[in-house]
């Protein structure tokens, strides 16, 4: 079988090339247009069948090779940027790794049987482009699903959260606030004891819960009983079931606060709910064999974090991992200037190459033995 190191070799240039485009062209999700047809252009040249029309999805793809029957690896590629920020979240590395990773895998399927694909996956910074391609039913020609993100350590897994984010508007009647204030039905006071309840409740929630708020609308003039006013809460937990339960106390507080103030409420789901990450240790495990195989033995096993990701949602349907990756100084976080400048730099494409070599160990391996498919359909069946 071809040597995966010696294929990467033979496609540094376009993964490069993709890389510098997506880090030069930053695009916000929903507006990718151009590093969607930057990627078709380049996977167009490596022979993979393009579907570029996603229900829903304007700036999404599928790209795909096979040899026949036999597991099918799943790439993800996100491209979105930050607004403002450019690529201070470092997505121009994780399109490029999954690029460089559905290419090379690509190159083996004439001497094994299966399928590459390649999912585009936009907007992962709102949550909507992995959910859209579950929805269209895209993620399950894949038997597994991979990523990696780059970050200032590294994690072979996390506990990424539960999300769900409302809009809880609460409405109310209006009348002069001098003249006639006890003809108004005063919304603003709702959301206040709405805010104040939340607050309260956080003494009462599990370690690792989160529920931050904003008010979004308090009224239009002083003068005026508001009768309207509207909050937007996000609700995180690690553990899906206090998740659930969470998520019903919240809202059950913005219904009791709207009735104390005589008000009624409306709750809104502003963006779609993102579930925790449900890790393959099967996976993890052929990875960190190729972690060691390319020099790489600093890492933790697990990271313990509040944030989320929709790659979250995959993992609940498809066999997933989902590792973080050293590819920045140690003082470089996320979503900051200093990030955005170390994405690009000589260390960061070092690092992509080897992970990309990983990333596609891990696939190579999963072809050449397809009984490992049923190991990991195994640990994904008992999580």
């Amino acid at each position: 079988m071809k040597n995966i190191a010696e294929i990467l070799e033979t496609k540094k240039a376009s993964i490069l090339e993709l890389e510098k485009f997506l880090y030069n062209n930053p695009e916000i999700e929903m507006e990718e247009f151009k590093a969607k047809e930057k990627f078709i252009t380049l996977l167009r040249r490596e022979n993979f069948t393009i579907e570029s029309d996603i229900a829903g999805l304007p700036t999404a793809f599928v790209a795909h090779k096979s040899s026949g029957a036999g597991p099918s690896i799943g790439i993800m590629a996100e491209y979105d940027a930050l607004p403002g920020m450019g690529h201070a979240c470092g997505h121009n590395l994780i399109g490029a790794m999954g690029f460089g990773t559905a290419v090379v895998l690509a190159e083996i399927l004439g001497e094994l049987k299966g399928s590459v694909y390649l999912f585009g996956s936009p907007a992962e910074e709102t949550g909507r482009g992995k959910p859209g391609l579950l929805r269209e039913g895209w993620l399950k020609k894949a038997d597994v699903a991979m990523m990696v993100h780059p970050m200032k350590f590294s994690a072979l897994t996390s506990n990424m959260v539960n999300l769900e984010g409302y809009d809880i508007t609460f409405h109310g009647r209006a009348s002069h606030a001098a003249g006639s204030p006890e003809n108004g039905v005063n919304a603003l006071d709702a959301a206040v004891i709405f805010y104040n309840s939340v607050g309260l409740l956080r003494q009462q929630t599990l370690d690792g819960s989160r529920v931050h708020m904003i008010i979004t609308n308090g009224g239009a003039a002083v003068n005026i009983i508001p009768d309207t006013a509207a909050l937007r809460v996000e609700i995180r937990h690690e553990n899906l079931k206090y998740f659930r339960g969470l998520v019903d106390k919240v809202l059950g507080i913005a219904r009791a606060s709207a009735q104390a103030a005589g008000c009624t409420v409306y709750i809104e789901m502003f963006e779609p709910p993102i579930a925790c990450m449900k890790n393959n240790r099967v996976m993890i495990d052929l990875f960190k064999k190729h972690l060691h195989e390319a020099g790489i033995t600093e890492y933790v096993e697990e990271f313990s974090t509040g944030g989320c990701t929709d790659m979250g949602n995959v993992s609940q349907e498809v066999p997933s991992i989902h590792p973080f990756m050293k590819m920045v100084r140690p003082d470089s976080d996320e979503h900051t200037l200093e990030f955005l400048k170390d994405v690009d730099e000589p260390y960061a494409i070092e690092q992509m190459y080897k992970i990309i070599e990983c990333m596609a160990g891990v696939g190579a391996d999963i072809l050449k033995e397809p009984r490992r498919l049923q190991e990991i359909k195994d640990d994904f069946a008992k999580a």
